[in-house]
C-alpha cells in the first residue's frame, strides 16, 4: 500500500456508504467515507464504470481517505466484488437535461418542495439502471462509446416526434440530434431501445403522431415498443406557454388513430408494437384492452398495461366466499383509482364485501384537478378530504410515497395521516395481490 497527500476537494470516485463483512474491503480495512476513486488507472465516474473495471482477477485500486491516497493490488476471482455500497449510483453528477419542453413536470411543480424533485435530468445512465426515459439529447462521443463498450441494453428513449423540425420545436432544443439515425446508431451497436411518445393536444398528435409510428414502427424489432402516454399537467404552468390537457374527445381520437395502427402493424408482425398508457383510456372512456395487448407487460412503469393486470389478477384470485376483515375498509385512491376500482373491480365483489369496503377517492387539490394519478396524491389532500373514523381501517397505494421512506411528495409523512385519522393505514403495492392480502382475512 503506498499513500501520498492530494488535494482532496478535487477527488471524484464513489464514496463508500456500506462496507460489507468478510469482504475484500474489509480485509483490506476500507471504511464508509473512503472515496474508491479508479480501478486499473481508469477514473470513476458512476457505478457503471465500477462494475466494468472491478471485473478483473487482478485489479489496482486506488481510494481516498483524509487528504490521502492509497493504492491496493489485489488479486481474486474473476466475479468478486470489492463488497461495498457507494451512497449514489452517479460518481460525477447527474446529467441535467438541455431541453426546454413546455410540458415538463419540473416547471410544474409548486414552491417550496423537496429540492431533489427540481432536478431536470436527462441521464442514459439512470435509463439503464432504472428504466427512466430520456431524450439523448446532448449525448458526446465518449458517451455513445460507453454505451456500446459497456453493452448498456436496454435504454429508454424520449422520441416525442420522430420528424427532426417537429421534435426540436417540442423539446424547445434547436441543437437536438435526428431521433432516428440515433436510435439506429444504438441498434447497429445492439443495444435493445423501448421508446415513448408524451402526446400533446394539437401539437404532436393526428399526422405528428402517424408519421412517428410509421418510423419507429420500422426499427422493430430492435426498437421493443412504442409506448404513447397522454401529457400530464398541473395547476402550476407559469414557466412556459400554458398547454390544455386531453378532453375526452381528444383522448378518444387519439386512442382510435393508434388502435388503427395496432391493427395494421398485427397484419405482419406478431406484437401491436404502439402501447397506449391506461391514463389515456380513461380520459377517452373506453375500456383498456386484453391482455395479449400487452406481451409480457415490460411498460407497466410507464403507466401501460397495470389496469389489466390488476383486473386479470383479482378474477384469477378473487372468492366471493372469502371473509373481509372486521370493520369498514376504505381505499384511499385517486380519480383514475377510483374509476378502476367503480368499473371493474365492483361489479365482481358480491355484495357483503361492497359493504364492508368503501372508495374513498382523493382529489388533486395540490397539483390541481387535471392530475389524476395516484403516484401523485399528497398527505394535505388526504387529511383535508378524509373524515377521521369515517371507516375501521384504511389501505393506501405505496406508489404515493417515496420509493426508500413513507414521506409524499409534500413532504407529509403516513405518520401524519395516522394521527389525523387515529386508526391503522395499511401501505400496499399495487397489485391485485396485495389488495386482496389486506382486505381479505383468508387470502
Amino acid at each position: 500500500m503506498q499513500s501520498n497527500k492530494v488535494d482532496y476537494s478535487k477527488v471524484t470516485g464513489g464514496v463508500i456508504e456500506t462496507v460489507f463483512p468478510d469482504s475484500i474491503a474489509q480485509h483490506l480495512d476500507f471504511q464508509a467515507g473512503d472515496i474508491v476513486s479508479k480501478i486499473n488507472g481508469v477514473e470513476l465516474l458512476d457505478i457503471l464504470d465500477y462494475r466494468y473495471q472491478i471485473a478483473e482477477e487482478e485489479v489496482t485500486v486506488e481510494i481516498y481517505r483524509d487528504g490521502k491516497a492509497y493504492e491496493f493490488e489485489i488479486e481474486k476471482e474473476y466475479d468478486d466484488d470489492l463488497g461495498v455500497e457507494f451512497d449514489d449510483v452517479l460518481f460525477d453528477r447527474i446529467r441535467r437535461c438541455q431541453n426546454n419542453c413546455d410540458f415538463c413536470f419540473i416547471y410544474q411543480l409548486p414552491k417550496k418542495m423537496r429540492r431533489s424533485l427540481y432536478v431536470k435530468d436527462d441521464d442514459y445512465r439512470l435509463s439503464f439502471l432504472y428504466g427512466n426515459y430520456v431524450t439523448l439529447a446532448g449525448l458526446t462521443d465518449a458517451d455513445y462509446k460507453k454505451i456500446v463498450e459497456y453493452h448498456l441494453s436496454p435504454l429508454y428513449v424520449s422520441v416525442h416526434a420522430s420528424d427532426l423540425e417537429e421534435r426540436r420545436t417540442l423539446l424547445r432544443n434547436p441543437n437536438a440530434e435526428d431521433i432516428i439515425e440515433r436510435i439506429q446508431f444504438l441498434l447497429d451497436a445492439g443495444i435493445e431501445v423501448h421508446t415513448q411518445a408524451v402526446i400533446v393536444p394539437s401539437v404532436n398528435d393526428g399526422d405528428v403522431l402517424e408519421q412517428t409510428m410509421t418510423d419507429i414502427s420500422k426499427l422493430y424489432p430492435g426498437v421493443k415498443h412504442f409506448g404513447v402516454v397522454p401529457v400530464g399537467l398541473t395547476q402550476y404552468q407559469s414557466r412556459l406557454k400554458r398547454i390544455s390537457p386531453h378532453n375526452v374527445d381528444e383522448a378518444r381520437q387519439c386512442v382510435q388513430q393508434i388502435e388503427a395502427f395496432q391493427l395494421k402493424f398485427l397484419e405482419t408482425h406478431d406484437s401491436p408494437f404502439v402501447q397506449v398508457a391506461d391514463e389515456f383510456y380513461l380520459k377517452a372512456k373506453t375500456p383498456v384492452p386484453a391482455k395479449e395487448h400487452y406481451g409480457s407487460y415490460e411498460l407497466l412503469e410507464n403507466g401501460i398495461g397495470s389496469i389489466r393486470l390488476f383486473v386479470d389478477e383479482f378474477l384469477e384470485n378473487y372468492d366471493d366466499s372469502l371473509n373481509c376483515f372486521e370493520g369498514t375498509t376504505g381505499i384511499i385512491t385517486s380519480e383514475d383509482g377510483a374509476i378502476v376500482f367503480k368499473d371493474y373491480i365492483w361489479p365482481l365483489l358480491n355484495e357483503t364485501h361492497r359493504q364492508k369496503l368503501k372508495i374513498l377517492q382523493i382529489d388533486n387539490q395540490h397539483f390541481g384537478e387535471s392530475v389524476t394519478v395516484s403516484g401523485l396524491m399528497v398527505g394535505g389532500d388526504i387529511i383535508k378530504q378524509v373524515a377521521p373514523h369515517s371507516c375501521e381501517r384504511y389501505l393506501l397505494p405505496k406508489n404515493c410515497l417515496k420509493f426508500d421512506s413513507p414521506l409524499f411528495l409534500d413532504d407529509l409523512s403516513v405518520d401524519d395521516i395516522n394521527q389525523h385519522l387515529n386508526t391503522d393505514i395499511l401501505v400496499t403495492d399495487t397489485t391485485a395481490s396485495s389488495f386482496l392480502e389486506a382486505v381479505f382475512e383468508d387470502y
